[in-house]
């Protein structure tokens, strides 16, 4: 099996000027198969030698294959296949704004934008579409990555309080309410004893990376925390710890934090520090 080129290889004029060429060779000699119009250009055109002709076929795979083959448009469709196929790390800052994101790349990588007439100034709505398409993609893939680092939060719940429950002697299983229901209010249903036997433990969970240690609530979650009272408990893990590290909060704990209503204006959110 092939192994891929590396980002840093086909995110590359010198790959994108291949690509430019195995397209204008092809159109010429379609019934030639790629690999065998390399040698041809090798032999015709003088800045073969400057060009990653193997990352070059790669990327011909991944480039749409209406893009033009001439002007801005072209490196454009270049730089889009690269950003979906591989998404490079750097992609994830896209969403940070179009300067402050260009600022942020080494010189070479922003290079290739400026080849593109991404940092035009100003920029035409061509581009503003471009940035607006590409940068949605990128944020899903943050919104993937953060959902991924949530649901593995969960799970280390899940995981605590199974061995909770054991060591309580209660004969329950946590349920995972955050996959099944999405209206629950919490994440995790588990169990506490009570004086007439277990009673419920509602875990909302969080993830967080941040320093110093805080984490988001929303004011649907503070809402049911209001509603269900001292069951209702918070499960925040330090991610960035190996393992994570578990900090739990109850109601009680978080209420000071929580921002009032004034007049019409409501809160939706709000930054809760873990040193409480």
């Amino acid at each position: 099996m092939t192994v891929a080129p590396s980002t840093e290889r086909v995110f590359a004029l010198s790959a994108f000027e291949g690509v430019r060429l195995i397209r204008t060779y092809s159109a010429k000699q379609p019934d030639t198969p790629i690999l065998e119009l390399l040698p041809i250009i090798e032999h015709i055109e003088s800045d073969a030698p400057t060009l990653d002709l193997e990352a070059s076929v790669y990327l011909h795979g991944l480039v749409e294959a209406e893009c033009p083959l001439s002007g801005d448009g072209f490196y454009q469709a270049c730089i889009s296949a690269v950003v979906t196929k591989h998404q490079p790390n750097w992609c994830k800052a896209m969403k940070q704004g179009r300067l402050r994101f260009l600022d942020s790349l080494a010189t070479n990588d922003r290079d290739v934008f400026a080849a593109a007439g991404l940092a035009k100034d100003p920029p035409p709505i061509s581009v503003v579409t471009w940035w607006d398409a590409v940068t949605g993609f990128a944020r899903l893939i943050v919104d993937i990555a953060n959902m991924a680092q949530a649901r593995a939060a969960e799970q280390l719940s899940i995981d605590f309080e199974m061995q909770r429950l054991a060591t309580l002697g209660i004969d329950r299983t946590p349920e995972w309410k955050g996959l099944d229901d999405n209206f629950a209010g919490y994440d995790v249903l588990s169990y506490d004893t009570g004086e007439f036997g277990p009673i419920s433990r509602m875990i909302e969970v969080k993830s967080t990376i941040a320093s110093p240690l805080r984490f988001i609530i929303t004011r649907n979650e503070w809402d049911q925390a209001v509603k269900i009272g001292s069951a209702y408990i918070f499960h925040v893990w330090d991610m960035a710890k190996v393992p994570p590290v578990l900090h739990e909060r109850t109601s009680q704990q978080v209420s000071p934090h929580i921002p009032q209503d004034n007049e019409k204006g409501k809160w939706k959110t709000a930054v809760i520090p873990l040193g409480v």
